[in-house]
């Protein structure tokens, strides 16, 4: 039997579950956008150790983009067909893709293998059956003859190969870490001794040990951060949300801080500088840049879009803030701001200048943190513009943060 005729009878056998989800059906796809435009191709599955059940989770996927190998979260996945994968709304991720330790590649590392004689030709994943939206290794297709024989295939469970891919200690605890809540996984580091974190932090994937960075007193961000290269360092701010960057840059020694801020974006750079300025305990030192900001000529149904696609938390992503252009802040002239439900009882082609909110409080980037407090509290307000003395946004307070500074230093 040709390997072209094995590969058929591995299709063939391999439709008769329709609820497994093979790796041959998703290597050499495309990957498209959100509008269905190509963006590149999977080159290969990112799979690491679930922390119970001594199987491997997709975790995401190997994409080649623009001549640049990337690594694509399975998460922004929205939709799976014959063509390929299809991505949510959002922007892509387009640094190049570093390997940890505990992670293995399905064509590197699985397929190939060998148990008994029998080779493994592909690997089935069915979901966890938890609602964790995660696919575990489920199934095998192994091939065996040599190339005197005829080959045959057999589909077997994952059990008979589990203990090929079992994890070390090291890739055990990565595991667990990744699968618990940030603030339990950031109460787990701080438990574990300081040689052995310094392995962990430094294999966590930069994503994660932002969240898990964000759930930590400053001083204990800054000890992890000053663990790490300079460039694992830079990608780790980068995923933090601004304001606990900013945050975190203020810990630093100056000098260390400056050696970060020379190697990152000069446009990222200079909004940094400009929120490192303000005081921290004022509203200025508390804010975030990032906010949903619309001219008021856009259409209701253009904000409803960009709140259908953002990733900004929901504490920002409930109300949108309305400015003249530009919309990056510092804006042009702050207008007011416009909520969801409003936004939902208005016809689509309806623009968002309409439905504006004019009397809505402001603050001033001097605002102390006490009466931030009191005037979130006052008005039940999730997010409140932060606006300077030209009337620019510059920047949104959440309720969230505002919660976070007056715990700071209390006693569990």
């Amino acid at each position: 039997m040709t390997d072209q005729n094995l590969q058929h009878d591995i299709d063939t056998a391999l439709v008769e579950n329709p609820q497994t989800l093979w790796g041959s059906r998703l290597i050499k796809r495309s990957l498209f956008d959100a509008d269905g435009s190509t963006l590149g191709s999977i080159q290969d599955l990112l799979l690491v150790p679930s922390a119970t059940g001594n199987k491997l989770y997709l975790r995401g996927f190997l994409a080649l983009v623009n001549r640049r190998l990337i690594f694509v979260h399975e998460a922004r996945v929205d939709a799976v067909d014959r063509d390929g994968l299809h991505l949510r709304g959002g922007t892509l991720d387009l640094r190049l893709f570093k390997r940890r330790p505990g992670e293995f590649l399905l064509s590197e590392d699985v397929y190939g293998a060998e148990t008994d004689g029998e080779i493994v030709r592909d690997v089935g994943f069915s979901e966890s059956g938890l609602n964790d939206g995660k696919w575990l290794t489920n199934q095998v297709a192994f091939a065996s003859g040599g190339r005197l024989r005829r080959k045959s295939l057999e589909i077997t469970g994952w059990g008979n190969i589990a203990d090929t891919f079992s994890s070390d200690p090291v890739s055990g605890d990565l595991a667990r870490l990744r699968e618990l809540h940030k603030a339990d996984a950031a109460e787990a580091i701080q438990a574990i001794p300081e040689d052995r974190r310094s392995e962990l932090t430094a294999a966590l994937e930069a994503s994660r040990l932002a969240d898990l960075l964000e759930e930590l007193p400053e001083s204990e961000q800054a000890e992890i951060l000053n663990q790490l290269d300079t460039a694992d360092a830079i990608e780790v701010l980068e995923e933090m949300e601004i304001d606990d960057e900013i945050d975190l840059l203020k810990e630093l020694e100056p000098a260390q801080r400056e050696t970060l801020l020379a190697q990152m974006d000069p446009d990222i750079v200079r909004q940094i500088r400009s929120l490192l300025s303000y005081n921290e305990d004022s509203a200025g030192g508390m804010m975030t840049p990032e906010a949903i900001v619309l001219t008021p000529e856009s259409s209701v149904a253009d904000a409803i879009a960009r709140l259908r696609d953002t990733d900004l938390p929901p504490a920002i992503s409930v109300r949108l803030f309305v400015a003249e252009s530009p919309t990056q802040a510092p804006t042009g002239k702050f207008l007011g701001s416009v909520t969801l439900p409003r936004l939902l009882r208005e016809p689509p082609t309806s623009l968002v200048g309409d439905c504006i909110d004019r009397d809505g409080p402001t603050l001033q980037p001097n605002t102390s943190e006490s009466e931030v407090a009191a005037l979130l509290a006052r008005y039940d307000l999730l997010a409140v513009a932060v606006v300077d003395s030209l009337h620019r946004l510059v920047g949104v307070v959440t309720v969230d943060d505002v919660i976070i500074r007056l715990t700071e230093g209390v006693p569990s």
